[in-house]
């Protein structure tokens, strides 16, 4: 008779197995909808047909990075939410793990083309489009709290492993605190009666939008997760898994901006500034896949069966 392999799984009682189809199915219903309004927001950006017009100088420096968000976010976010709502409607154990890196990314993200454009100095129309950015927060929060809830830290390795006190609770926390140190100079130049920033003259609401998330949402983030992987909590995994990934997106993307004003050759860029950041980004990419091969929960094992 032949054997055929089949995957070893944990049986459901009926009705947790159709929540958690159900559940998965929204999510990945959500990632779809995502990575489409992510395409469709640079289609119609600076990038693609320039139908959106943003209220911001057309030469400079916030043009320049909202130009490298739009490529990042159809060139990376957008094919790394498809394979992740792939991944997700296939039941695989790795679909929550990917999809709450991009979720988290859109929802940090979508809040700058509507916060950020300076409406009444520059002439403009994105605030006709206010509905697209408003359904692309909505998604990316939504999609987060989905695949927050979609991850079992107890099927993932067992906590309190060397690498993982090392990875997801020190170096990740330190590299994002050492990162949001930045602010430092920038609050003390804002304060000031002149601030200097070309980018903040363009549109302090940029500045202030980034400012108010970083350090409200992620410097805590990082802080929480830094404590609570070393004390083994399964709230704090996910946060580093969530803290990680979204640093993993924005590392490259930031890349991107400081590359983007060194290819416009704006007076504030240079090339080293561009080096730097770019090799901060990769860093913060290397050290989340090394967060998620170490908490990845093993794959199914094939079983051998008789077939009939």
């Amino acid at each position: 008779m032949a054997e055929l392999p089949v995957l070893d799984s944990t049986s459901e009682a009926p009705p947790r197995a159709a929540g958690a189809l159900t559940r998965g199915r929204l999510l990945a219903g959500g990632l779809l909808a995502l990575a489409a309004l992510l395409m469709v927001n640079t289609l119609l950006g600076p990038v693609g047909s320039a139908v959106i017009d943003y209220p911001i100088p057309d030469d400079g420096a916030l043009m320049s990075q909202l130009l490298a968000l739009d490529v990042f976010a159809i060139a990376v976010v957008a094919p790394l939410t498809v394979c992740a709502a792939v991944l997700v409607l296939r039941r695989h154990p790795l679909g929550g793990m990917l999809a709450l890196a991009p979720a988290v990314y859109a929802a940090y993200m979508a809040p700058q083309y509507v916060l950020g454009p300076q409406y009444l100095r520059y002439d403009g129309n994105s605030a006709a489009f206010f509905p697209l950015h408003l359904a692309l927060f909505v998604l990316g929060w939504t999609t987060a709290v989905l695949a927050w809830q979609s991850m079992d830290p107890a099927a993932w390795v067992p906590p309190g492993s060397r690498r993982e006190r090392i990875v997801g609770g020190m170096l990740i926390p330190l590299l994002t605190v050492a990162t949001f140190a930045r602010y430092i100079p920038a609050l003390l130049d804002t304060a000031g009666s002149h601030p200097s920033a070309a980018d903040y003259q363009e549109g302090p609401g940029y500045f202030w939008t980034i400012a108010l998330l970083d350090l409200g949402v992620g410097l805590p983030a990082a802080i929480a997760a830094a404590v609570g992987v070393r004390r083994g909590a399964a709230w704090a995994r996910k946060t580093a898994l969530a803290l990680s990934g979204w640093l993993a997106l924005v590392g490259p993307a930031v890349g991107a901006m400081a590359v983007t004003a060194c290819l416009r050759h704006l007076p504030d860029a240079s090339v080293g500034q561009a080096a730097a950041m770019s090799v901060l980004g990769l860093l913060f990419t290397a050290l989340a896949l090394n967060l998620f091969a170490t908490l990845r929960p093993p794959l199914p094992r094939p079983v051998n069966v008789t077939a009939p």
